[in-house]
């Protein structure tokens, strides 16, 4: 009776201390799962697109759409027997393109990293950037999605006047002013004889 008691009690010690020692190797620890969406220059992935994460240089990899939905990922990583990932960064990449954006490994974790690549509209407030123009003030219009920028707070102060420019080239010399003048006086006599003329032939004549 004794021996079966003894033998028991071990079978518990076994099965309180068998988790604890499995843990300490690595064999058990749970993973950490990283997940969500996928997005390159602001459009949604094809279904297939592979993900790839990689912590110190171990690479794990996953595919699209995953349970969250379309273009969405999910990926595992688990931590190998006598290996610790606590607290290594981890990168990504979408196909063959690295990523910004990056997660921290952590025991039972279950972090959320949205993978952008490339650049995708601006939506400050829910609202479209359409474009910028100058104007008096400074602010945005949600309806046409303009940002305006106050033209004199980006316009500098008037500059010195420029240095004056090269002469033009001389133009072409003027008639000889003695020779118009003895034309007006040929004009003049002309019309002066012509005057005399007509009054001496209305003059009466003496009888």
């Amino acid at each position: 009776m004794t021996k079966v008691r003894l033998l028991a009690l071990l079978a518990v010690v076994a099965l309180v201390l068998f988790p604890a020692l499995a843990l300490a190797q690595g064999g058990l620890q749970p993973p950490c799962a990283f997940h969500g969406t996928v997005q390159v220059n602001g459009a949604n992935v094809a279904d297939g697109t592979v993900i790839t994460a990689t912590i110190g240089n171990d690479t794990y990899t996953t595919i699209t759409p995953s349970a969250y939905g379309a273009s969405t990922y999910k990926i595992e990583i688990a931590q190998p027997e006598l290996k610790s990932y606590a607290a290594l960064p981890v990168t990504f990449k979408i196909g063959s393109d690295p990523v910004t954006q990056t997660g921290t490994w952590s025991m039972g974790g279950n972090e959320p990293v949205n993978l952008i690549k490339g650049t995708g509209p601006i939506t400050p407030g829910g609202s479209v950037i359409n474009g910028v123009k100058l104007g008096n003030s400074t602010g945005y219009d949600p309806t046409t999605g303009f940002i305006t920028i106050k033209q004199s707070d980006i316009t500098g102060a008037k500059g010195d006047i420029g240095a004056t420019g090269q002469t033009g080239p001389e133009g072409p010399a003027g008639k000889n002013a003695s020779s118009l003048i003895g034309i007006i006086a040929i004009v003049i006599a002309i019309i002066a004889v012509a005057i005399a003329g007509m009054v001496m032939m209305r003059k009466p004549q003496k009888v």
